[in-house]
């Protein structure tokens, strides 16, 4: 009997060993969601498309501003008080599409405040945190269960929280189960942009290789102070070069205007939760001083409350009447004196947008908006957020204390996942534990059998030999399905990653134009002949070059 169990320890742990070297991921599409509410029209929003509890989809935006996981409630559209922003009277449909689609707080089960981790950024926004519950996150076929917190007030924040900072709590279950490796994360936003609009991907345990056009070059260390200013931020660069690139109306050339140098440099925070460029306040200055000089807009930019009988503006930017002139220019940034990224003109500027009474997204080409916050930064910690993401892929290694940005592939089709990290030399996870001990029964379980069918054969070739008259030997049921089972050593780590690895291949084969692809899948023999060829996750293979970054 022991010699089975050994021999069943050694086949689990030999079988989830061999799927622990492939690795694992786990994929979502983000981009525009939309929010599904019985006797509810749709509404619109963006994010991350996540099922709670196998019942409710909400959208979700990735953050690196907390470790928790953090939902709005249905309270936070109920008082007339919280149907207020910008000064703007919402619908609950507006809120909702703004909140990406809140939950019922007494869908979930209570726990204690005290399980959620340290969320140090959370605090500094002036927010708070007053309840925890347990929710099930169904991620494709695997669902995990985490603790979250809810959000029961306040405004100064939207949708639903993705957390991915430092210490992020799903990122340790994830690893914890065995469904990650490394404490890692690939993030495409997309682009939301009216001209040239495009979905992107978030790769948990790894990154994307075909939103890579070219190898990650560009290396950041995670500082050991996660705090800029007044605002916790791990991603931190120093941002030593701000050009805006002007076309003027009647000049073929572009005319370059420095907002600042190298001399007067910043350090900035990258945060996909925010849209908008956040400014210190005298750059914001200089910067409105060209805009207003280029577009002859010399009065005061237009205030939310004039165009919020038609939408809400979920996240204002500089807003002016497009008869004011175009404003026809780019920002290239210089990040540590070594990488430049330039945000098109497209990007930089679109018709305002916004969400009607009924919350679904719409424009209103009577105003222009540029893609900058109209206040200085919040905490006096400047941030670039999701429109300068739309030009770069960010992949972020905790394990190794380190962020990566390199140029975007555009045109990305389906995810093409590689997953990073190793296997710990010692120890075993809770997934491992399982397995073992569910060998260890299996092993006990055939050798019963065996054992007993062996006996119950010799006791009637005993009595058959006694017995004068000849008689049908009765043959045991030795080898049934237990037995085939462990020849052929199918076991559920493997065969969940076959499963996985086909519900991927489904998911890539429609493409990104059918909304989101939650999952995960081995890594594949495609991203193991990279990293064979010693293009590591710092230097996966190169593409073409697809965006004005160097």
């Amino acid at each position: 009997m022991i010699n089975f169990i050994l021999f069943a320890f050694v086949l689990t742990k030999a079988g989830f060993a061999a799927s622990c070297g492939d690795g694992y991921t786990i994929q979502f599409r983000v981009g525009n969601c939309t929010i599904r509410s019985p006797n509810q029209p749709e509404v619109q929003s963006w994010g991350a498309e996540v099922a709670l509890n196998n019942d409710k989809t909400i959208c979700m935006v990735p953050s690196t501003v907390v470790n928790d996981t953090f939902l709005t409630t249905t309270k936070l559209c109920q008082s007339s008080e919280q149907l207020k922003v910008h000064q703007v009277d919402m619908t609950p449909a507006q809120c909702a599409s703004r909140r990406g689609g809140p939950v019922p707080a007494d869908k979930f089960r209570g726990v204690p405040l005290s399980n959620l981790v340290q969320n140090p950024g959370w605090g500094l926004l002036n927010n708070t945190i007053e309840e925890a519950v347990e929710v099930s996150m169904q991620l494709s076929r695997q669902s995990i269960t985490t603790t979250v917190g809810l959000i029961t007030k306040g405004q100064n924040s939207a949708a639903s929280h993705l957390g991915l900072a430092t210490d992020s709590s799903i990122l340790k279950v994830l690893k914890d189960q065995g469904l990650i490796v490394a404490k890692s994360f690939g993030l495409n936003v997309g682009s939301q942009s009216v001209q040239a609009p495009r979905r992107g991907s978030l790769v948990l345990g790894g990154y994307d290789q075909g939103s890579v056009a070219n190898p990650f070059l560009h290396e950041f260390p995670i500082p050991p102070t996660d705090r800029l200013q007044d605002r916790y931020c791990p991603l931190q660069v120093q941002l030593t070069g701000l050009t805006l690139n002007i076309k003027m109306a009647n000049a073929s050339e572009t005319e370059k205007r420095d907002i600042f140098s190298k001399s007067t440099g910043i350090t900035v925070c990258l945060e996909p939760y925010d849209t908008l460029f956040r400014l210190p306040s005298e750059t914001l200055s200089t910067l409105l001083g060209y805009i207003n000089q280029t577009t002859g807009q010399r009065t005061h930019l237009v205030p939310v409350t004039e165009y919020a009988d038609e939408l809400v503006n979920l996240e204002p930017g500089l807003v002016y009447r497009t008869r004011s002139g175009e404003f026809n220019a780019a920002l290239r940034f210089t990040i540590n004196d070594k990488m430049t990224v330039e945000v098109p003109y497209h990007e930089l500027q679109r018709p305002l947008r916004g969400v009607d009474s009924n919350g679904a997204a719409v424009l209103n080409t009577s105003y222009n908006e540029l893609q900058i916050f109209g206040d200085p930064a919040p905490g006096n910690a400047p941030v670039l957020g999701k429109v300068f993401l739309s030009q770069v892929y960010l992949f972020v290694d905790y394990d190794a204390g380190k962020f990566y940005m390199a140029p975007l592939n555009n045109d990305a089709g389906a995810v093409i996942p590689v997953a990073t990290g190793s296997c710990a030399s010692g120890g075993l996870t809770a997934t491992e534990k399982g397995l073992i001990a569910m060998g260890a029964v299996l092993g006990a379980l055939i050798f019963a059998v065996v054992a007993y069918a062996i006996r119950r054969w010799r006791k009637k070739r005993n009595a058959g030999a006694q017995d004068t008259g000849p008689h049908p030997v009765e043959r045991a049921p030795v080898g049934s399905r237990h037995g085939s089972a462990l020849e052929t050593g199918r076991l559920p780590s493997r065969s969940r990653s076959r499963e996985m690895q086909n519900t991927l291949s489904e998911s890539s084969a429609v493409g990104w134009d059918s909304g989101f692809a939650i999952g995960h899948a081995p890594f594949g023999q495609r991203s193991q002949e990279s990293m064979e060829s010693g293009l590591s996750n710092e230097n996966p293979p190169q593409r073409p070059t697809r965006t004005g970054i160097i």
